[in-house]
């Protein structure tokens, strides 16, 4: 086989030059991006869930399994959490516009779960038809010992994404499009933070409110509704002969949007028949004032900034129901 002579040079200090040529061309993009109002954000795939929903296979009663929507994605605070529960473990299991359903049912059948799952759900949240809302995600962990590939790449590309901007969306789209940073970041934990400086709060508003459809619901309605979601009940059953505890938790919605939750889905029709039949601990935000002394800027989610007052009065109301020891003193549920 032929060879191609190399010709002979500093080759060196050519390589080192095209190094540093390239070290500042990305820093300068990086710096651009920055003052554009881009932050650093991992990419929240199937497979950084999958991580995730590893971590609460500990064995342990004081591991806490969020599940739920964009609300609680948002809303949850894990330093507030750590600083509230020192020797606890949370774990962010909410999938934007999806519904926890599946993820409860699949922690039921996890034998080395055994720690309190909170599940943010609106009442649609839970019916036996969405199910299969999370499937990709599940069927992610659950396969991800045969995606050695998949997994790898997302554990080394979590550090990178999580301290680079430019990763968070191409040089070539932003200039095209005059593209907006994104509003929401997303950290290795997959904790999420809404900055809703950065988006058109009016716009946002609009488009949420415009999805809804205000039907009063009728009493069949409502009947089927409930016995779908306490279809439930034998996954809640399974976590709590383990020693664990399944709590449901109403997120609070605002203005227009709480008004057509209160048309749609009327308490007594609906979240109260469920509080009163489940085995779930069943919190409402409407009950407590310190959970509905929160204003939602798209009147479906609390600011992430208000999300470290909000976590810890969720921890102290699931404290006087004994779910978690109170704040400052000796938990009382021991690690298994």
């Amino acid at each position: 086989m032929p060879r191609r002579p190399v010709p002979a040079g500093p080759w060196g200090a050519t390589w080192l030059a095209a190094a540093a040529i390239t070290l500042v061309a990305v820093a300068t993009i990086e710096l651009a991006m920055r003052a554009r109002g881009y932050r650093p954000s991992v990419k929240d795939d199937e497979y950084a869930w999958a991580w995730q929903r590893a971590r609460a296979s500990d064995a342990s009663s004081r591991t806490v399994a969020i599940l739920g929507t964009s609300r609680i994605h948002l809303a949850f605070s894990p330093s507030a959490f750590a600083d509230a529960l020192p020797g606890w473990t949370a774990v962010q299991l909410a999938i934007d516009g999806t519904q926890p359903a599946g993820a409860l049912v699949d922690l039921a059948g996890d034998p080395d779960f055994r720690g309190v799952v909170l599940v943010d759900t609106l009442e649609s949240g839970i019916v036996a038809e969405n199910r299969n809302s999370q499937r990709a995600y599940i069927t992610a962990y659950h396969r991800r010992w045969r995606a050695p590939g998949a997994m790898a790449e997302r554990w080394l590309a979590t550090p990178v994404q999580s301290h680079l901007a430019i990763l968070s969306d191409t040089l070539l789209h932003i200039l095209a499009t005059g593209a907006a940073p994104p509003y929401v970041a997303t950290f290795p934990d997959r904790t999420q933070f809404a900055d809703y400086a950065l988006t058109d709060i009016a716009e946002r508003r609009k488009k949420l409110l415009d999805r809804l459809a205000p039907t009063p619901p009728t009493p069949q309605d409502a009947d089927a509704w409930l016995a779908s979601v306490l279809q439930m009940e034998p996954s809640i059953a399974a976590i709590q002969a383990r020693g664990g505890q399944v709590v449901y938790l109403r997120m609070p919605t605002c203005d227009e949007r709480w008004a057509t939750d209160q048309i749609t889905e009327p308490r007594p029709l609906y979240w109260n028949r469920l509080a009163a039949q489940t085995h779930a601990v069943a919190i409402h935000f409407a009950d407590f004032p310190s959970l509905r002394d929160f204003q939602c800027p798209d009147t479906s989610h609390i600011a992430s900034k208000d999300g470290p007052r909000f976590t810890r009065a969720v921890i102290d109301v699931l404290a006087d129901r004994g779910v978690f020891p109170r704040p400052g003193a000796t938990a009382s549920r021991s690690s298994r």
